[in-house]
């Protein structure tokens, strides 16, 4: 190699290669009433995890903002009303959101069956250093939220 780099690394980081998903064989993960597919781990990529959140008949997430990520989100089953810095928007099967960082915003699920969709969150200055793995951000969040696992 004559770019100096060590086989298997990139940029200091390591190599990361191709990988084929499905909703079946992804690892679920249920928080705050929404179980969370991971489709794509953020350690199986640079700056993108793709989730699919299933959300049950009218679960409504609190609000919140991400610092470290934007969001895209692509509803194909349901009924949502979305609050986006306080401005609120009913969606549905087809809408496709954008959700810049710092931006207020939570998810309700307004219709009688269940949410479902899927979430693209883009971290354009890389994952948070205490959170590179999926797990790893899970147990952040349940810190943040004081939520202790049952024994």
């Amino acid at each position: 190699m004559t770019s100096g780099m060590t086989p298997g690394k990139t940029s200091g980081t390591t190599k990361k290669i191709p990988m084929v998903s499905t909703t079946e064989e992804s690892k679920v993960t249920p928080f705050l009433g929404v179980q969370y597919s991971v489709l794509l781990p953020r350690e199986k990529s640079e700056c993108v995890e793709i989730l699919l959140e299933r959300f049950p008949s009218g679960l409504a997430f609190p609000v919140h903002q991400h610092k470290e990520c934007e969001q895209t989100y692509l509803f194909l089953e349901g009924q949502a009303e979305l609050n986006l810095n306080g401005e609120l928007h009913r969606v549905g099967k087809g809408a496709v959101v954008y959700i810049p960082r710092l931006t207020d915003h939570a998810v309700t699920n307004i219709g009688e069956s269940e949410l479902v969709y899927i979430v693209v969150e883009t971290y354009p200055e890389g994952y948070l250093p205490n959170e590179p793995t999926w797990d790893s951000h899970i147990a952040a969040l349940k810190r943040h939220y004081n939520i202790r696992d049952e024994a």
